[in-house]
């Protein structure tokens, strides 16, 4: 059995987990090197030092929204037509999606020398003078790599979506292991602080795009730079930026949340703003087993769709979602019951009153894992399936439009944990809210003409 006609032969579960194992070793890989790279911030910097990657982290997400759209329609289209033997367009697709990411990327790294201080002055408060500065330095350089953080990203889905999900983990390796070793020349011998920790990963960046480069020139796979083409022209382009909208939204609706949070934090003074930055720092570690069980669930939903076959889609759905609940009672947990012990290894001995906020901020922000799993996955399959409208509702509740209120009504009888709650309380709302919604209407996104038209 070929390595594609596995997607669409082999039983779900067993595809699930060959494809689940490379993206979380992979992810994993990218987890273990931000870990020691926080380790040794909060050691040798301090808080701040942190506090900085943290607060970043909204402008991560919208520069991650301006790529998802050409990663996610291009992984879904190039799987749809690799199911339907179109090898064709999926190199079309492929060269598209590789012109367009390099032309951004460029043009935003070229305004890092422009953008890094009022950027970290608008996020950490001009008042907060050394976290700013810090974020200013790890700022300007991860906008100077941009245009290898976005290749990473659209070639590694672009190999999965070719069903080699392995080469998109080895690049991820790859990329961590250089990335942990940076960070003990640049950081702890060289004393660059922040700065150092922001040139050890654009270098990561860098080289995990080369090694995927490196294996399309070899010619394994249905994507080519052998009769490759820079352009700007695809006849699909109209159904491409159709099925990548709702991720876009998604991540730009987040960011906003994330914004909005960070802005009513300000008030509460520094102490609050560090905390902030530390436990969103931890959530994007911890969010990756969600983001892993997507990606492994992509290729074989969207195969199965070009290969016409509905039943297996709905079996992937229904796996993944109780995967990803299990998955999110789990990381709740490790909120409630262990964020004293990750506070004192990513801060150091810093006082009581910032590890009490800390603490708190944990326990409160982490209920949004009992739903984040879920709501992954809904948005991914109605996406895969057309259904662009709920997939961008989805995005935009859980990560804007229910925080936004939240963050009005909230604070206002509970003080501080009301910021906390905001973004749990979104993400667990909007998968009551959805879930209800489909089921209702189940036959319009369930049933089986509704996944494939006329089967």
């Amino acid at each position: 059995m070929t390595a594609t006609k596995q997607l669409g032969e082999a039983p779900i579960r067993t595809l699930f987990f060959q494809n689940y194992g490379p993206a979380i070793i992979s992810l994993l890989s990218s987890i273990i090197h931000q870990v020691i790279n926080g380790i040794i911030l909060g050691q040798q910097v301090g808080k701040d030092g942190l506090a900085a990657v943290g607060l970043y982290g909204p402008v991560v997400i919208v520069l991650v929204a301006l790529s998802l759209p050409i990663m996610i329609g291009g992984g879904v289209l190039i799987g749809k037509s690799i199911g339907a033997g179109d090898f064709k367009q999926a190199q079309q697709v492929f060269q598209f999606a590789t012109t367009i990411v390099i032309l951004l990327g460029t043009c935003v790294s070229i305004t890092a020398p422009f953008t890094a201080v009022p950027l970290a002055r608008f996020l950490a408060g001009a008042a907060n003078v050394t976290l700013a500065e810090n974020t200013a330095d790890y700022a300007f350089w991860q906008l100077v790599g941009l245009p290898f953080f976005f290749l990473g990203m659209i070639w590694g889905n672009f190999v999965r979506a070719n069903n080699a999900p392995k080469v998109s983990r080895n690049a991820s390796i790859l990329a961590a292991g250089v990335n942990v070793v940076l960070d003990l020349i640049l950081i702890v011998a060289c004393g660059m602080g922040v700065k150092g920790a922001s040139i050890a990963t654009a270098v990561a960046l860098a080289t995990g795009a080369t090694y995927l480069f490196v294996y399309f020139l070899k010619g394994n796979t249905h994507l080519s730079f052998s009769t490759f083409r820079f352009t700007l022209k695809l006849p699909q382009w109209k159904d491409y930026f159709k099925i990548g909208l709702p991720s876009f939204a998604s991540e730009i609706a987040f960011s906003s949340g994330l914004l909005l949070i960070n802005q009513s934090l300000i008030g509460f003074g520094a102490t609050a703003v560090a905390a902030f930055g530390l436990v969103n720092y931890l959530s994007f570690l911890l969010i990756r087993p969600f983001t892993a069980a997507m990606i492994a669930a992509l290729p074989i939903m969207s195969f199965n769709i070009g290969a016409k076959q509905p039943q297996r889609v709905l079996e992937t759905l229904r796996f993944t979602l109780g995967f990803t609940l299990l998955l999110g009672i789990v990381v709740t947990a490790i909120g409630f019951f262990v964020s004293d012990q990750l506070i004192m290894l990513f801060s150091g001995a810093e006082n009581m009153a910032y590890r009490k906020i800390a603490s708190q901020a944990m326990g409160l922000y982490f209920l949004l894992f009992l739903a984040a799993g879920p709501n992954y996955l809904l948005a991914a399959f109605f996406q895969s399936t057309g259904k662009t409208v709920i997939s961008l509702a989805i995005n935009l509740l859980k990560g804007f439009l229910l925080i936004a209120p939240a963050l009005m009504i909230l604070p206002e009888y509970l003080g501080l944990p009301g910021i906390w709650l905001s973004r749990s309380l979104a993400e667990i709302l909007t998968l009551i809210i959805v879930a209800a919604y489909t089921f209702y209407y189940k036959d319009r996104y369930f049933a089986i003409n509704a996944i494939v038209p006329n089967t």
